[in-house]
């Protein structure tokens, strides 16, 4: 029944086997100009529609950026209207503006509030700072400031005391310079008049690494929190010494103060002073660092009182006693 069975239309090859006993198979791959040409037209065909699908895709983008531009950016009704600012201290809209740039023109989305934030970090005087959108025109900038309660006077680093440009310093001895409209706020601090270069590398925004000018601050502070009277409060406070501070008054006067127990010495100082208003006595120089038998000088020199000279007779003799007897 063999010539039932259905012929093959291919012959088998006969299998070769190696030593190993492992099947071995032939590839052949057959090519030829017009299956290389295929083959090109096919790659340019699926080019094509990966290109045409990223036109579409960049077309649709496009569409969608210009269509955000004319609803957000080029309306006028999102144009910046307002810069709402809320600080603790000095900073106005006009250093913030010359500070950071913004484009007054400008749409509220176009403005980078994140340049904005970091703009105004990089002043040494500002710690915090936040920036919002508030649709549809207000940009709220939201700053906290050091604030400055003294200048710093130094030949050793060029500090030029009380002047446009000079360097503040908050209670926490971080300087910053004096820049926008610090003047005008702070033009009636205290200086601080250092004598002494001890105060190693400076950097505006950093804590001073100077023990004598931090103790210096610390009496500003306690000062300024006694509520003394305006001719009284601080004008300069010069470092004497590693242990010890003269604070000039604005009526002139002049007071030593330590380096520790402010509390105390800001004490007796308003006592002698208010002893010395009431007895219509000007007070000259304090030495506040004993805690007893405080030395004062008062000004002006003192009235010497000429003493009195004893009444003189003249000297009776014995003719002038004679004729006294014989009067009476």
């Amino acid at each position: 029944m063999s010539f039932l069975k259905p012929r093959r239309k291919t012959t088998r090859s006969p299998r070769v086997v190696g030593k190993g006993g492992d099947l071995q198979k032939l590839h052949i791959r057959v090519t030829s100009p017009r299956i290389v040409m295929i083959e090109v037209v096919r790659g340019l065909y699926r080019s094509a529609k990966i290109i045409m699908m990223l036109v579409l895709i960049g077309m649709i983008a496009w569409g969608g950026y210009l269509g955000i531009r004319h609803i957000f950016i080029d309306n006028e009704e999102y144009r910046l209207q307002e810069i709402k600012l809320e600080t603790n201290g000095h900073i106005n809209h006009a250093r913030i503006v010359e500070v950071t740039g913004i484009d007054l023109d400008a749409s509220i989305f176009a403005i980078d509030t994140d340049h904005i934030r970091k703009c105004l970090l990089s002043l040494p005087e500002v710690t915090r700072c936040d920036v919002e959108r508030r649709l549809p025109g207000t940009l709220k900038i939201t700053v906290d400031e050091r604030l400055p309660v003294a200048w710093l006077q130094s030949a050793h680093y060029g500090f030029l005391g009380k002047v446009e440009g000079g360097v503040l310093a908050d209670e926490d001895g971080v300087t910053f310079p004096c820049e926008g409209s610090l003047w005008e706020t702070s033009r009636d601090l205290p200086v601080v008049m250092v004598n002494v270069a001890a105060m190693g590398t400076f950097h505006h925004g950093k804590k001073l690494k100077h023990p004598e000018v931090i103790r210096a601050l610390h009496l500003i502070k306690v000062l300024t929190a006694s509520n003394l009277r305006a001719d009284w409060k601080p004008q300069e406070i010069m470092i004497l010494n590693e242990y010890s501070l003269e604070v000039t008054s604005h009526d002139g006067s002049r007071a030593v103060f330590g380096m520790y127990d402010h509390e105390r010495q800001i004490t007796d100082f308003i006592s002698i002073r208010e002893h010395a208003l009431k007895t219509l006595r000007a007070v000259e120089h304090i030495n506040l660092i004993p805690k007893k038998n405080i030395p004062v000088k008062f000004a002006g020199a003192p009235i010497l009182v000429p003493p009195q000279k004893k009444q003189t007779f003249p000297s009776l003799n014995d003719r002038d006693i004679k004729s006294i007897i014989d009067r009476n």
